[in-house]
């Protein structure tokens, strides 16, 4: 099953708020116009101004152009035809009477509707025109961070392997033993960093494409989460983590690998944010046909304002305490967490603990959706 299609199911309760706003911004724009043109009417006809007056049609070209220089093509066409409607009911004898249209009020009416469409296309095509410069500001910033990401993070571990190497070529055989092995242990250890470095990009950048397939199968919490300990082993060292999964938990529907590798930078992020003798506590339990999996540490925790920052990519939580580990990484960690819940038709977010640090929630359904 692709990512593109769990995306929609993903993206639900925010698309379907979105787009009822979209629609009821729209239909708002349209009573508005219906209203405005009223307000015009009935200011024209209190003053008296007799049909053949000018001054009678000016005001209803001027609203439509308004209207659609403001609010858009629809919400001015809306407009045109509302001016003609009243225009009849009001202006042409007898007054509070539509009568059958003459030749000049449809021509007023052909007017009016040209002129909607013209000035709103142009409106819509500025502010089009507007959202794509946005969208590539948006993403030189995207790219500009990626490249500022990868000139830090990256040139961090190869300065290291260069290093090693090069002093293993150039002073073996001024080298002891031990020296040696500690050279190649720092080369490896390196290695596999930038190798961690290297996959989040990938896999972050494999997330949005919407290229990654989802091989889903019946798996239970408790192995996934045991192949996510596996990944983190080196970061998380003598470390306690306190896993409660009840043993009635349902089995869910997922793609084993990711989600394991998705509960694993959760469970590295915990570490890294948190002192080595802080335990990590991983709950889970069911929930109206969903299971929630709950990661907390008792590190520095997260500002209130910065919850919903931090599955943003490339984000780093900024703290004025200074932990005895590296919080190094590229920012992708839980931003690819939240890819592959999503991908799932899962929801993750973040929450302070009253005891101090923060806890993570995933919801995930027990069935495919």
């Amino acid at each position: 099953m692709a990512v593109n299609g769990g995306r929609s199911a993903l993206q639900g309760d925010g698309l379907r708020r979105g787009s009822d706003a979209v629609v009821f911004k729209t239909w708002l724009f349209y009573v508005l116009s219906v209203v405005v043109v009223l307000i015009v009417a009935v200011a024209r006809y209190a003053l008296g101004i007799t049909p053949g007056h000018l001054a009678v049609t000016a005001p209803f070209l001027l609203v439509v152009v308004l209207i659609a220089a403001v609010w858009g093509r629809g919400a001015a066409i809306v407009a045109g035809l509302a001016s003609a409607l009243v225009f009849n009911y009001l202006f042409i004898p007898p007054p509070f009477l539509f009568t059958a249209p003459t030749a000049d009020e449809g021509f007023l009416v052909i007017s009016l509707l040209a002129v909607a469409l013209i000035v709103g296309t142009w409106k819509e095509r500025a502010l089009r025109v507007e959202r794509e410069v946005r969208q590539l500001a948006a993403t030189e910033k995207l790219q500009k961070t990626l490249l500022d990401t990868i000139s830090h993070d990256f040139k961090t571990p190869l300065t290291a392997i260069v290093g090693s190497l090069n002093s293993l070529l150039s002073e073996a055989e001024r080298l002891g033993e031990g020296d040696r092995r500690e050279l190649i242990a720092t080369a490896y250890e390196q290695a596999t960093r930038l190798n961690g470095l290297i996959t989040d990009v990938l896999e972050m950048t494999r997330l949005e494409a919407g290229a990654v397939h989802l091989r889903r199968e019946q798996a239970r919490i408790g192995d996934v989460l045991q192949q996510a300990l596996l990944q983190v082993r080196e970061t998380m060292g003598e470390r306690s983590c306190r896993i409660t999964i009840p043993p009635e938990l349902p089995s869910i529907s997922v793609d084993g690998v990711l989600m394991a590798h998705a509960l694993a930078n959760l469970l590295e992020n915990a570490a890294k944010y948190s002192t080595p003798d802080a335990p990590i506590e991983v709950e889970a339990h069911a929930a109206d046909g969903h299971v929630v999996i709950a990661v907390s540490d008792r590190g520095i925790g997260v500002p209130p304002d910065e919850l919903g920052r931090i599955f943003e990519k490339f984000y780093r939580h900024k703290h004025g305490k200074v932990l005895p580990v590296t919080a190094g990484g590229t920012g992708l960690g839980l931003a690819i967490a939240k890819g592959v819940v999503e991908a799932h038709g899962g929801r993750i977010w973040a929450e302070q603990r009253a005891e101090g640090g923060v806890v993570v929630r995933l919801r995930l359904p027990v069935h495919d959706q």
